[in-house]
C-alpha cells in the first residue's frame, strides 16, 4: 500500500479532488526534495489543472505562485508519507477512501479518454447544426440592444448640486471632442467600467434601471451622447456605439452554440449507454442490501 500513489501514476489531492497526470515534454525535473519524497514539475502541472485554462500560463509564468503551490504539494505528500509510514493506509476506513480515491482519478481519466474517441466529427456537428436551425430558424430570436458606455457620478442625496454640475461640466467637455474613454477612466464613480472606458458592451431591455434604459434606447446615432440623466445612483452620461434591432440571427451566430449542443448530446447518450453496459453485468445483492439500510433504521 505504500507506494500507492506512485502505482497508478498520479497524486490525489485533499478533500476527494483528484487530477490525472499530464506529462509535457520530457522534462519531469525535481523541484522541491525532502529527506524521503519530492516534488516533481509534472506535479505542478498536474495541480494547475484546477484552475481555469486562461488563468494557468500566468500563473505558472511566477515563481514566487509556483513555489506556493510546490510548498502545499511538498507538505501534504510529506505528511502522507509519515500517515502511510505510520501504517494508517492500512486502517480499513482509510483504504477504503484511498480506493475511492484512485478510482475516481481513474474513472475521471476513462472518461475523458472516452469522450476524445466518441466526440462527433466536426463536419457531422456542422451539418446537424444546420439542420437545427434550419428547422427552429424562428426560434433563434436577438433583441433589441445598443452597445453604450457611460460616465456616472455618484449623488449623496436626490439633489447633490455638485455632483450634478459635475456631471454637466462632464458633458460638455464630451460634447467638445474630450476623449469619453479617457473623462470615464478619470472620473466614472462606476469602478468596474471605468478601467475599461466606461464601456459597458451590449446591453437588451430589461438590465437596466428604467431612467438609464429610457436614455440609451432613445439613442439612434453612433457617438451620439444623451443629456445627463438621474437615475437612484446618481447623473450620467451615456454614449452610443452602436444599436441593433430586434432580429433573428444569422446561422453564423448561433453556430458555436448549437455545435457545442449536439457534441454534449452525443457524448451523453455515448456515456450512458457506457455506463448501462457496465451497469448490465453486474449483479445487486438485495438481501445484504436491505441488511446494511436496517442497520441504521434505529438511528433515524
Amino acid at each position: 500500500m505504500r507506494n500507492w500513489l506512485k502505482s497508478v501514476g498520479m497524486v490525489v489531492a485533499l478533500g476527494g479532488m483528484s487530477v490525472v497526470a499530464v506529462a509535457q515534454g520530457s522534462s519531469n525535473a525535481v523541484l522541491l526534495q525532502g529527506p524521503s519524497t519530492a516534488v516533481y514539475e509534472s506535479d505542478v502541472l498536474n495541480d494547475a489543472k484546477r484552475m481555469p485554462e486562461e488563468m494557468r500560463s500566468s500563473f505558472l509564468a511566477k515563481p514566487e505562485s509556483v513555489a506556493q503551490m510546490v510548498e502545499a504539494l511538498y507538505v501534504r505528500r510529506a505528511i502522507a508519507e509519515t500517515a502511510r509510514s505510520s501504517g494508517l493506509a492500512d486502517q480499513p476506513e482509510i483504504a477504503a477512501a484511498i480506493k475511492i480515491a484512485i478510482d475516481k482519478v481513474l474513472s475521471d481519466a476513462y472518461l475523458q479518454k472516452f469522450n476524445a474517441e466518441h466526440k462527433p466529427d466536426t463536419k457531422l456537428a456542422e451539418a446537424q447544426a444546420k439542420a437545427a436551425y434550419a428547422a427552429k430558424k424562428e426560434t433563434f430570436k436577438a433583441p433589441e440592444q445598443v452597445h453604450i458606455a457611460h460616465i456616472l457620478v455618484m449623488s449623496k442625496d436626490d439633489d447633490d448640486a455638485a455632483a450634478k454640475a459635475k456631471a454637466e461640466k462632464l458633458l460638455a467637455e464630451a460634447q467638445a471632442g474630450a476623449d469619453f474613454a479617457q473623462l470615464a477612466k478619470d472620473n466614472s464613480s462606476d469602478a468596474s467600467s471605468a478601467v475599461k472606458g466606461g464601456d459597458l458592451g451590449m446591453v437588451s431591455h430589461g438590465r437596466m434601471v428604467p431612467e438609464f434604459e429610457t436614455a440609451a434606447f432613445a439613442l439612434d446615432k453612433p457617438n451620439q451622447l444623451s443629456p445627463v440623466i438621474k437615475t437612484q445612483f446618481g447623473y450620467h452620461i451615456i454614449k452610443l456605439f452602436e444599436k441593433k434591432p430586434a432580429r433573428t440571427m444569422s446561422f453564423e451566430e448561433v453556430r458555436p452554440d448549437l455545435e457545442k449542443q449536439y457534441v454534449q448530446q452525443s457524448l451523453q447518450t455515448a456515456r450512458q449507454a457506457e455506463v448501462a453496459k457496465v451497469l448490465k453485468a453486474a449483479t445487486w445483492d438485495k438481501a445484504n442490501m436491505e441488511a446494511f439500510s436496517a442497520r441504521f433504521a434505529d438511528k433515524k
